[in-house]
């Protein structure tokens, strides 16, 4: 059988050794839980706030700013419902291209009386920032917007709706699950109050993540129980997890963004030339290079996912949160494109793990599958 080539790394990316390393030895030496106020508890509780001070770091906030979750979605649903219960002001504003975790934690808070307000998005992904500004009245209590759309990589003026929302005291939350190590993330400049992060999109393990609630923000909690996490995240804190996390972070090379930028551009040229009508989704916007959305008019993505795989090439349509199942993207859908192009586009995903050598025996497989549908057709 050929090469099994892995693009599919915006779903999760294979564990660093060295991550998968730590998080080994420390269940194996260290018993104590965090909470003891014994040798053995402190000893892990020093651990704890040493991965916590090592995620604060790479992001440039506080560490007391950082709370430890089971992964983003929690992240994103502790944020909207923890400040939508609390608040005054009952209007919150989303759009349609965001992660599922967001939709439907919106859906769920309508029905304590919370108004969900759309953001127009534009067929390039981006949010229209001129209607959100009009949207930004005294009822909105909280804005949530993806940074890195995990879908197509088209990369939201962050920085401008943050100031947008200052401006008016309006609460803004930002979705930073795929931006994580492959954009700068400077918070002690950015304007935001919440912020979502993952830690098995950048080699680290799967189901743990963090919240960072900026200092002075109050909010409801979800979890009750004991005072973990600051009294914020009720529950024995996954320390191992914790610890791959933060490793996972330590080990993230310096100048990955520009070198899978590079990948991606000769990925998408490799494919324009063998498949000229090929459609490059969001690529006039800015976009992150870990995620390229192509759609094959001609063909159906269902049809040409399974081709692939069989072929030994891992791609994806769309969000990896849907069971398993394959379901047209919602994104590409509130973005308002034609149906031809939803149902043709397939989302091919890198990492810092990734290779040329790769991308092109990835590129052939594309074009053979697709012409081979095209020719059934």
């Amino acid at each position: 059988m050929s090469q099994i080539i892995y693009l599919d790394h915006a779903a999760s990316t294979p564990v660093d050794p060295e991550a998968a390393r730590a998080m080994y030895e420390f269940q194996l030496s260290e018993p104590g839980n965090p909470s003891s106020i014994h040798r053995f508890g402190q000893q892990v509780k020093i651990r704890l706030e040493e991965s916590r001070e090592t995620v604060a770091d790479f992001i440039s906030c506080s560490p007391r700013e950082v709370v430890f979750t089971s992964g983003g979605t929690e992240s994103n649903s502790l944020a909207l419902q923890g400040i939508m219960s609390l608040s005054t002001r009952k209007t919150l504003l989303i759009s349609a291209i965001e992660h599922a975790s967001v939709i439907e934690t919106a859906r769920r808070l309508e029905n304590i009386g919370v108004e969900v307000r759309e953001i127009p998005v534009g067929q390039d992904g981006l949010i229209h920032t001129a209607a959100l500004d009009k949207m930004l009245g005294p009822q909105v209590g909280l804005v949530s917007v993806l940074w890195v759309n995990n879908e197509t990589g088209v990369i939201q003026p962050v920085q401008e709706i943050g100031e947008m929302c200052r401006r008016r005291g309006i609460l803004f939350h930002c979705d930073a699950v795929q931006a994580l190590g492959k954009i700068s993330i400077d918070l002690k400049n950015l304007p935001v109050d919440l912020l979502s992060l993952s830690a098995h999109k950048i080699h680290g393990p799967k189901g743990v993540g963090a919240l960072i609630i900026r200092h002075g923000i109050a909010m409801q909690y979800q979890q009750s129980g004991g005072g973990q996490e600051s009294g914020r995240r009720a529950g024995t804190e996954n320390l191992a997890g914790i610890i791959g996390f933060a490793e996972a972070l330590r080990r993230w090379p310096a100048g990955t963004t520009e070198k899978i930028r590079k990948l991606s551009e000769s990925f998408e040229q490799q494919l324009k030339t063998l498949l000229p009508n090929l459609e490059i989704i969001g690529g006039a916007s800015p976009r992150s290079g870990f995620i390229a959305c192509l759609a094959f008019p001609g063909t159906d993505n269902e049809s040409l996912l399974l081709r692939l795989d069989i072929s030994g090439l891992a791609a994806s349509v769309g969000s990896a949160c849907s069971s398993g199942s394959i379901r047209q993207s919602h994104v590409l859908q509130g973005m308002g494109l034609p149906a031809e192009i939803t149902r043709s586009a397939l989302r091919f995903s890198f990492s810092r793990t990734t290779t040329g050598e790769e991308t092109v025996a990835a590129a052939q497989r594309i074009a053979d599958a697709v012409n081979f549908l095209r020719r059934r057709t």
